[in-house]
């Protein structure tokens, strides 16, 4: 009888071993999720603490390189431009437009404005006789796509932290996030979390579905935040590759933003 005593505590205390060793794992994962959930609350609080620039502008510098087929560099322009926002209005004064074809570069800014002219009046024209642009959907991406941050937003990913890493000499977190469900208007990648300030200081996404004719869609851009706490991109990347057939889009776009000037537009008679 002491003997199946003995025994009986012995797989009591072996199978309280075994569900100890099961609910390790459950709350080290628990703990994962607590320790993302609380960071995501703290880089969505930070980006709500930002004052609003609707309006504003900056000095761009736009260099667009369309590729061949094997991705080497045929054509270079690169468009120096004054860029003003009033209102998610853009207008833009050019400044400088440079061409590089099989090594020679030549000055074509005047030709740049007069082809950007006739394709705003043509937009224009399209507009008032109530057609659109185009049927699929175009390059672009909105700031509300780029951040899924918010409360509403997280139900649509998957989030991860990855090993902490740093960005031009500053410790980040590095968050990847993964949509649930593929959709073109739903964007996932991996973004650079300031570990002091929660700023997000990079993000390197594209759509977890590519649109229509695009095969490739990738998109990386880098912030600064001014002195005024205004945050605002710094650097653009953009790789495209779509099109049908002979309407075929090979190109890398980048864009670097400086001289950062925020706008009131009564002041300023807009």
């Amino acid at each position: 009888m002491k003997t199946n005593c003995v025994t009986m505590k012995k797989i009591l205390l072996s199978f309280v071993f075994l569900l100890g060793i099961i609910a390790i794992p459950h709350s080290f994962s628990l703990a994962q999720e607590t320790e993302l959930a609380l960071l995501l609350n703290e880089i969505n609080a930070r980006q709500d603490s930002y004052p609003k620039h609707e309006s504003w502008k900056a000095t761009v510098v736009n260099t667009t390189t369309k590729m061949d087929k094997n991705w080497q560099p045929k054509e270079v322009t690169v468009v120096k431009k004054i860029l003003t926002v009033v209102n998610q209005e853009q207008t833009e004064e050019v400044l400088e437009v440079l061409e590089t074809k099989k090594g020679v570069t030549k000055d074509i800014t005047k030709k740049y404005i007069e082809k950007a002219k006739k394709q705003k009046e043509k937009a224009q024209k399209k507009k008032l006789q109530g057609k659109k642009e185009d049927n699929g959907r175009s390059f672009t991406l909105s700031s509300e796509e780029m951040y899924p941050f918010s409360q509403e937003k997280r139900e649509n990913y998957y989030f991860s932290k990855l090993e902490d890493s740093f960005f031009e000499g500053r410790p980040v977190y590095l968050l990847q996030s993964k949509a649930k469900t593929k959709d073109e208007k739903l964007w996932e990648g991996t973004y650079y979390i300031d570990q002091n300030t929660f700023d997000v200081l990079k993000l390197e996404i594209k759509p977890s579905k590519n649109p229509k004719y695009v095969k490739e869609f990738e998109f990386e851009m880098s912030f600064q935040v001014l002195p005024e706490g205004y945050h605002v991109p710094e650097k653009v990347r953009m790789k495209i590759n779509g099109g049908i057939f002979i309407k075929r889009i090979r190109m890398v776009v980048e864009g670097e933003y400086s001289e950062y000037e925020m706008i009131d537009p009564e002041e300023n008679g807009i």
